[in-house]
């Protein structure tokens, strides 16, 4: 896969090289914009980018004994709204990444499979629990496509 995302990031460069900055910029927001809706899908129907499932996220203790339906199913609630990742696109490429703050916190926790605080016993010390790793930005087969559908655009605005 990464060897392929090389070569397509080889090829879509050479395309946008032989543009002017101004048509660069405008078909790097364009990609951006494209691949942030494809990835947001993806987070809502709770799905990798290679295709599988994430792992379903485990019911609140307080809850195992009655399981709520709200507490089940999709997750990334806040995620899952493209305003809260920002596109930084100029003239070289692009960048999908989420925007600051609480919403960059869960992203990172829950892409890389870290460590975070969930909650405080009444004592006071912090109960931390380690996040299964759920991909949440990634290229897939249909982006290739969505960036070809793109780069045929800048090429020939007419069709």
């Amino acid at each position: 896969m990464d060897d392929d995302l090389s070569r397509f990031e080889e090829w879509f460069g050479q395309i946008l090289h032989g543009l002017e900055p101004a048509q660069r910029r405008r078909g790097a927001v364009e990609l951006g914009q494209a691949l942030r809706r494809s990835n947001l899908k993806r987070i809502s129907a709770n799905i990798q980018p290679d295709g599988t499932a994430m792992e379903p996220r485990k019911p609140r203790k307080e809850y195992r004994s009655r399981l709520l339906k709200r507490n089940r199913g999709k997750m990334f609630r806040g995620l899952r709204r493209a305003r809260n990742w920002k596109i930084s696109a100029d003239d070289e490429g692009v960048e999908i990444r989420p925007a600051t703050g609480t919403v960059s916190n869960v992203a990172s926790v829950s892409h890389f499979g870290e460590v975070a605080t969930v909650g405080y016993l009444r004592g006071g010390s912090p109960v931390r629990t380690r996040y299964p790793e759920r991909r949440l930005l990634g290229f897939s087969e249909g982006d290739k496509q969505l960036a070809l559908d793109v780069a045929a655009e800048l090429l020939d605005p007419d069709s």
